[in-house]
């Protein structure tokens, strides 16, 4: 139960699937921590497939040792299979990743704001100041994603057809603050499910395009510490990349590429917040095992010797 004086809670929605149970753990967890003790915080998971198990480690992966009395979560079965048809742009991505264009149907009406996180985050500060920061009328606040515009390689191939200036910011959908009253009234999730259906061809990144077509107009900007983007090795420093502050903080950390704390083959120095997180958790001192970080850096070396981008298991034993 709620003992904090303030009347609303921040409302947290993430989203995952089982084989995220652990990240998803790890974000809840990073969150909590780092809220202030007299703010109240709610976490709405919209989950696919979560077995019940690791629904306990998760519970019981936030509210111990030290229960936080004005902490709560609760689960949403996200109805995926109506979710089908929409492209999957990247092998590390599913259609749970379109959940967060349910929210203003799944929660109820007199939930006006929420806080969306993907389950790839670890939050190092207190999120209650980004859910305070005005909303100026938008009907989302965001962070500008790395790539900078929506005519970079990676943004939007049809800007000047929908009427979008070439420099106009192209934001991550990874950490959005949704005024969920403009998105009901606004209809902005079926527009953006039209969106991404009709232009199915060019999609290169699920929703994410769909939000930024749709909303090119519609969205504030926050400072990138609150989505700090991980940068692929090779672009880090590059100008390409030159607009990135690397002095702003890291109020979340997102790990956006396919490099993940808990796959074989990170190598990010970020990982360590991600592992601090997970060591408070159900899931602590787990790592990665050395004999698939092992397998993975022979796969990638017999790869890059072939000249190949793929390569099997039985393909790597002939």
């Amino acid at each position: 139960m709620f003992n904090a004086p303030f009347e609303e809670p921040i409302r947290v929605v993430l989203a995952a699937d089982d084989r995220y149970s652990m990240p998803l753990a790890v974000a809840i967890k990073s969150v909590a921590t780092n809220c202030k003790s007299d703010r109240r915080l709610l976490f709405t998971v919209i989950q696919n497939g979560i077995s019940q198990e690791n629904r306990e480690r998760i519970e019981s992966s936030l509210f111990h040792p030290d229960r936080l009395p004005n902490v709560d979560i609760e689960w949403i079965e996200a109805n995926i299979e109506a979710l089908g048809d929409l492209k999957i742009a990247h092998h590390y991505m599913n259609p749970i990743i379109y959940s967060r264009l349910l929210i203003p149907g799944l929660l109820p009406k007199d939930v006006r704001k929420v806080l969306y996180l993907d389950s790839d985050i670890v939050a190092t500060e207190d999120v209650s100041e980004l859910w305070d920061t005005d909303m100026r009328q938008k009907s989302l606040l965001a962070v500008q994603d790395r790539i900078g515009v929506v005519s970079a390689r990676g943004g939007l191939p049809n800007y000047l057809e929908l009427g979008i200036a070439a420099d106009a910011k192209y934001f991550n959908s990874g950490v959005l603050v949704m005024d969920l009253d403009r998105w009901r009234a606004l209809g902005i999730s079926q527009r953006v499910l039209d969106y991404t259906r009709t232009h199915r061809d060019i999609i290169q990144m699920g929703d994410q395009d769909g939000l930024n077509a749709v909303l090119f107009d519609d969205w504030g900007e926050v400072e990138f510490r609150w989505n700090w983007q991980i940068i692929p090795r090779n672009h880090r420093g590059s100008p390409q990349h030159c607009w990135v502050s690397d002095f702003g903080g890291k109020s979340i950390i997102h790990f956006v590429t396919s490099e993940k704390p808990w796959l074989p083959g990170c190598q990010y120095e970020e990982k360590r917040f991600f592992f601090d997180y997970l060591d408070k958790t159900e899931w602590a001192g787990w790592r990665v095992s050395p004999l698939k970080e092992m397998f993975f850096h022979t796969k990638k070396y017999i790869k890059r010797g072939l000249g190949v981008r793929s390569l099997s298991l039985r393909e790597l034993l002939r």
